[in-house]
């Protein structure tokens, strides 16, 4: 059994202040996330412990009461009832501790019943690392983090995706892991043994941990007029620095997930350059990370930087296959993305769309394909074989980039009658991004040639230009590109008219 459990606990969930004063632990983190976690390490569930460190919480659908009832019993049969309540109270701990921060406790109460709570946190880390077989040098360092006054502070991991980001949605996360906790359920033979990983070297008490991330500013000081640069993770979640793999006019490396990187950072800089006249489109150096840990299935842009997972090999292919993909995270950093754009109902909706609509335009641009030639799916190669789908979505046929029992059903709608209205993922950015999707496409379908000489360039003047505001919703957005097509083209032009008539195939009126 490996420290993916320990991981959980003391990595992307908690991160340890501790001075003299008394430590501050902050937690993202409950009871029954506890009881999911011992289950899915009991059952060797490594997607559902994965999926809690990049998500810092399980979210729904949730498993059946009859389940829980059911995997309750297990986790009964396989643990002793000490210790299940020491992790327990260990959870317990981390849920209070940031309470006890409020300056309505004196100090002398806060110390007190801070050391309690690094008392049971203490005692769960231990139980925990005794269960799933962690080496105790391993163990002990973790524990001195907490014990020592004069400890470091933890190195931090890279800033993971917030609620709805990422390249692979929380949707699609959530079946993955209600897949692993359904087959988990089932009798099954064991799985094949893994190689085992080297223990994790035990800090020296005094050692310092350096932040994790290094600035653009820096990488372009090593990386002299780059406008581009991939840098390789080897395979961390926990970084000290990353490599240096290949900048702006290296040649390619051996590593063909450095290369196939380092061409989707090209092909962006010139679509920016070359189609929409705007030299950098974010900041420069643009950077990406790749190799973010061993297996990891997602991508995301931090803010800084794009960070790219290898993929398990079983759902999903490298990211790096992908241009459109990477295009896409990129354009979460463009400024009036940034500024305009949320994550929540139709105004998510259509930030995941315009970075779906860029994606595709600069892939399309690389390849100087056509509307016909281009096929118009979202991260197509990414699905590995046996997996039954194209893409992750589809902007020509919403709906349809996969139906597989690993995956569920693409529910992207095109039309608003359909419309999904839900409470997850931030109100399903993801799912109703279908709908402005195939409006766009329709638009390219109608006018024909090479989409981002004409459909881009509307789509592109309606993002920049006036009257810009935040919170836009389908029918603002509708206006907007009418608007602009009939500025560039002219009022009743064939791309104002194939504006109108696209956003009215999808259900959603603009004004004329």
């Amino acid at each position: 059994m490996d420290s993916s459990l320990l991981a959980a606990i003391i990595g992307p969930t908690v991160a340890f202040l501790v001075a003299a004063g008394g430590a501050v632990l902050r937690a993202r983190s409950n009871l029954r996330t506890a009881a999911r976690l011992i289950y899915a390490e009991l059952t060797r569930n490594s997607a559902a412990v994965m999926y809690f460190r990049q998500t810092g919480h399980w979210a729904a659908p949730a498993l059946p009461r009859a389940a829980w009832d059911e995997y309750g019993a297990t986790i009964a049969r396989r643990l002793s009832s000490e210790p299940f309540e020491a992790v327990r109270r260990g959870y317990e701990a981390l849920e209070i501790v940031p309470v006890l921060t409020d300056d309505s406790f004196n100090d002398t109460d806060r110390d007190r019943l801070l050391g309690d709570a690094v008392a049971w946190l203490v005692r769960a880390i231990s139980t925990l690392g005794h269960i799933a077989h962690i080496s105790d040098p391993q163990v002990q360092s973790t524990i001195h983090r907490l014990t020592s006054p004069s400890a470091a502070t933890p190195e931090r991991p890279l800033p993971l995706p917030g609620p709805g980001s990422g390249i692979i949605s929380l949707a699609m996360q959530e079946a993955l892991v209600t897949m692993q906790f359904s087959e988990a359920a089932q009798p099954a033979p064991p799985p094949p043994a893994r190689p085992a990983e080297p223990p994790v070297p035990a800090l020296p008490p005094t050692a310092q941990i350096p932040e994790p991330t290094v600035p653009a500013a820096v990488i372009g000081a090593e990386a002299p007029n780059a406008d581009y640069v991939v840098c390789d993770a080897q395979h961390k979640e926990r970084l000290h620095r990353p490599v240096l793999a290949r900048w702006t006019g290296q040649p390619p490396t051996s590593d063909p997930v450095v290369n196939e990187t380092y061409e989707a950072l090209a092909a962006v800089t010139a679509f920016g350059r070359q189609v929409l006249e705007r030299d950098p489109l974010v900041k420069r150096p643009l950077t990406a990370v790749v190799h973010y840990g061993r297996n990891f299935n997602n991508g995301w842009w931090d803010g800084e930087q794009l960070v790219l997972g290898d993929g398990d090999g079983m759902i999903f292919q490298s990211f790096s296959r992908c241009t459109d993909l990477i295009a896409g995270e990129v354009w979460h950093g463009v400024a009036e993305m940034q500024r305009y754009f949320g994550w929540e109902g139709e105004n998510g909706s259509l930030r995941v769309s315009l970075c779906d609509v860029f994606g595709q335009l600069v892939k399309q641009h690389a390849r100087n394909q056509t509307v016909e030639e281009a096929d118009w799916v979202v991260g197509a190669g990414l699905l590995a074989p046996g997996v039954k789908g194209i893409g992750l979505r589809s902007l020509k046929a919403p709906g349809t980039a996969y139906d597989d029992q690993s995956l569920g059903k693409d529910l992207q709608p095109a039309h608003m009658d359909d419309y999904v209205h839900n409470t997850e993922e931030t109100g399903g950015p993801r799912i109703n991004s279908g709908i402005p999707n195939f409006a766009f496409y329709s638009v390219a379908q109608r006018l024909g040639g090479k989409a981002w000489e004409n459909a881009g360039r509307i789509w592109w003047e309606a993002l920049i230009g006036e009257g810009m505001r935040e919170g836009l919703l389908f029918t603002d957005w509708a206006q907007r590109t009418a608007d602009a097509a009939g500025m560039l083209y002219g009022q009743d032009s064939a791309e104002h008219q194939a504006v109108l008539g696209a956003w009215d195939r999808v259900g959603v009126r603009a004004a004329g």
